[in-house]
């Protein structure tokens, strides 16, 4: 770790440390390599571990919708592409792990994955140089940013009054923003009967009107009935937002839904790349974007994705959905970008889903008053349990 002389100048290859009014190159921390991918596949989760050939470790998290095929293909597809390489050339890695797999499709596992590494790889740069990853993507614009509660109901798996209990927890929480995902998803577009007022309704009177409150769509409805949708969740229970209201497929519905209504459209959850989110925009022009860290290739892709966005006029709001590394990469991304929406997504961390995952930290997230604070140690700024993770990964 460096000691407090003042960082000059950082970059992809090398840093120059100022002291005593004179310049060196450090070059023993310049040439560090990759020694070692190790990942660690555990219940709710998939980690990669990145050892350095100095003995440094950083850590990062790959998409856990389905955590055993995302570690077979971190494992069997693209960590050697990595392993022997300089830990400071990002780009360059990128590259090597999407276009060496590229024939394998450019978005959903290779990208999931990718995340994973490039996470990994910020985290041990940073712990390398002593410094907050988001001083390495360029610094900060905000020490933190207001959390809202996100639960989902599984299209019915939960109850109304279920739901209406986990909305209330929230409050009692401290968050002052609450968001229902109704999950109908595209194979069941359009359902009738429809759940979406009737949990919609009772979680609007759990929580009173003070409470900023949307609801996810999670890709399920034609166009016409988004549009038909959205004017009586804003009109009767004061929506601020309207997301993934239909097809991640049907970028032209998108469009058709945000000059129909109100209220700002979200969307982009599924868009895994810069040139998927530069589609979005283009043919769908949602008013704001949600890509998620550990699904869009990672902090590297992360940033370009925002540049795209920036030059667009579009802020983004990001997808979370998990509450350990996920989540400290989000705060260092967002608080990194100048386009940052106002809010970012948090899970009930003291639930039955979310307790177990939580417990592989041995840090926790600053929340206080509905604000989520950027961790300010190295690296990410939090520190994982590797023994419970590798116990639990050999299970």
């Amino acid at each position: 770790m460096l000691n407090n002389a003042a960082l000059a100048a950082v970059g992809a290859g090398a840093f120059v440390l100022a002291s005593n009014a004179q310049t060196k190159q450090t070059t023993d921390v310049n040439n560090v390599k990759i020694k070692e991918v190790n990942i660690f596949v555990v219940a709710g989760a998939c980690y990669v571990q990145i050892v350095a050939d100095n003995g440094a470790t950083g850590w990062g998290e790959a998409d856990a919708d389905n955590p055993p095929v995302a570690g077979s293909f971190l494992n069997n597809g693209i960590k050697q592409e990595v392993v022997g390489e300089s830990v400071w050339d990002a780009e360059r890695l990128w590259d090597r792990m999407f276009y060496g797999n590229h024939d394998l499709g450019p978005g959903g596992i290779l990208a999931n994955s990718i995340a994973g590494i490039d996470i990994a790889l910020w985290d041990l740069r940073g712990k390398l140089l002593g410094l907050p990853v988001y001083q390495l993507l360029g610094g900060m614009y905000r020490d933190k940013i207001r959390a809202y509660g996100s639960f989902g109901i599984g299209f019915n798996r939960l109850t109304v009054e279920q739901a209406v209990a986990q909305a209330r927890k929230f409050v009692e929480q401290g968050f002052t923003a609450v968001k229902l995902r109704i999950q109908i998803r595209q194979n069941r577009q359009n359902p009738n009967p429809d759940p979406t007022l009737e949990y919609a309704r009772a979680v609007r009177k759990a929580i009173g009107k003070d409470i900023d409150f949307w609801v996810d769509i999670n890709n399920g409805y034609t166009a016409a009935r988004a549009i038909q949708m959205e004017k009586i969740l804003r009109e009767e229970l004061g929506v601020i937002y309207f997301e993934e209201p239909v097809s991640d497929q049907t970028h032209t519905e998108t469009a058709e839904v945000v000059r129909a209504v109100d209220s700002p459209v979200i969307q982009g959850e599924k868009e895994y790349t810069r040139w998927q989110q530069r589609e979005l925009i283009i043919y769908g022009n949602p008013d704001i974007l949600n890509p998620d860290p550990i699904k869009a290739g990672g902090l590297t892709e992360m940033k370009k994705i925002a540049a795209i966005a920036q030059s667009y006029g579009k802020p983004i709001m990001c997808h979370n959905t998990r509450p350990t590394l996920s989540t400290a990469a989000a705060l260092h991304f967002i608080a990194s970008i100048p386009n940052c929406g106002d809010f970012l997504e948090y899970v009930d961390i003291e639930s039955e889903r979310y307790k177990p995952v939580v417990a592989f930290m041995k840090s926790r997230f600053r929340f206080e008053n509905g604000f989520l604070h950027v961790p300010q140690g190295a690296g990410l700024g939090v520190e994982m349990n590797e023994e419970k993770i590798k116990r639990e990964a050999k299970k």
